[in-house]
């Protein structure tokens, strides 16, 4: 590829991610469909609001936060779940993997919200849960 072509795509990405930021994407569904022009987490200071990509996640900030006042939040942490929750998609295209709920009602999967189970599966879930299909089946309907 040539180079200014390789610039064009770079100036593309740019300005689509600036006017992502103040698109109003308001669902987790259109957020999770944009999610490739969020960037990735990295240490920072965070207001709430804001999008991150993250360990194959799609993560929005609930708490405003420093990680140089608070560095143990990170992806890894548990710390993490105080101040992020992951965004959950509502077709099998934007379902993510699943993430066991750690924050009540912050994280918790919603009726109509799809993920993908360990087994590689797309459930959507059919009652708001923190459980996943093997805890209590009831709570999910396999997506064919």
């Amino acid at each position: 590829m040539k180079q200014s072509t390789l610039d064009a795509l770079a100036s593309a990405i740019y300005l689509a991610r600036r006017q992502v930021q103040s698109a109003g994407l308001t669902d987790d569904d259109e957020r999770i469909r944009a999610s490739g022009l969020y960037d990735a987490w990295t240490a920072g200071k965070y207001e709430v609001g804001n999008i991150r990509n993250a360990n194959g996640q799609t993560w929005e900030c609930f708490q405003a936060h420093d990680n140089e006042e608070h560095p143990d939040v990170t992806p890894e942490n548990s710390a993490w779940y105080t101040f992020w929750r992951p965004l959950h998609g509502k077709t099998p295209e934007t379902a993510r993997p699943w993430l066991k709920p750690q924050h009540g009602t912050t994280d918790i999967y919603h009726i109509g919200e799809c993920m993908i189970y360990t087994d590689g599966k797309v459930y959507q879930c059919q009652r708001d849960t923190d459980f996943s299909p093997e805890e209590y089946a009831a709570d999910w309907g396999l997506v064919e």
